[in-house]
């Protein structure tokens, strides 16, 4: 294109094209944006996904929510410390029961009402957990009025943030020492030895003549 060719008027045919170039880039543009706002309006934000922002795991027990809800343990068959957090948003001091297995004896912590408790402090302990550090085991929690829930929590070994998270030995019954008390006949001195009695010496006579 010359000199003269850039400033001649464009011929209407240049000038329709130019028009038809524009309103195709503008009508991409504005499909591309009517593209986004509906995967904006079909994703869901992540905001509005709930999620526990800890190891463990939220239980809701009618007025009693547990949070951060796992178990601490250094090994299978080894003992567990439950770890967690109460809250007792009710007006009434409420006992929350933890056990594992059916036919494990449960172990309890009471909030009171209006309160947090932190189980870590209390040193809820289960006596055997049946799964080795890293994995997932069923544990009963409830209360009286809520019944038992039986959710999977999972175990963590006692390092790092856990480390001071060490479950109570169980104490054993050879440990307990009893001091026997003597009975009458045993308190009895015994009677000291008895001292041969002296025998009387001999006494010379002597024979005068």
């Amino acid at each position: 294109m010359t000199r003269d060719d850039a400033h001649r008027p464009a011929t209407p045919t240049a000038r329709a094209a130019r028009v038809r170039r524009a309103t195709l880039t503008l009508g991409t543009v504005a499909l591309v944006a009517a593209s986004l706002t509906a995967c904006n309006k079909t994703s869901p934000q992540q905001t509005d996904v709930g999620y526990a922002p800890a190891d463990g795991i939220e239980v809701d027990l009618g007025q009693v929510k547990v949070r951060d809800l796992l178990v601490v343990s250094s090994g299978e068959g080894k003992a567990g410390a439950v770890n967690g957090l109460l809250v007792n948003q009710g007006t009434q001091p409420a006992q929350v029961s933890f056990a594992l297995g059916e036919s494990g004896a449960p172990v309890t912590a009471t909030v009171d009402p209006g309160q947090a408790l932190n189980l870590a402090s209390q040193q809820v302990t289960l006596p055997s957990v049946p799964a080795k550090p890293g994995a997932m085991v069923n544990l009963q929690v409830g209360t009286s009025t809520t019944g038992m829930q039986n959710p999977l929590v999972p175990v963590l070994p006692p390092t790092g943030y856990y480390a001071t998270v060490t479950p109570t030995a169980p104490a054993s019954a050879s440990s307990a020492t009893t001091t026997p008390t003597a009975t009458s006949s045993e308190s009895a001195t015994a009677p000291a030895p008895s001292t041969p009695a002296a025998t009387a010496s001999p006494t010379a006579t002597t024979t005068q003549g």
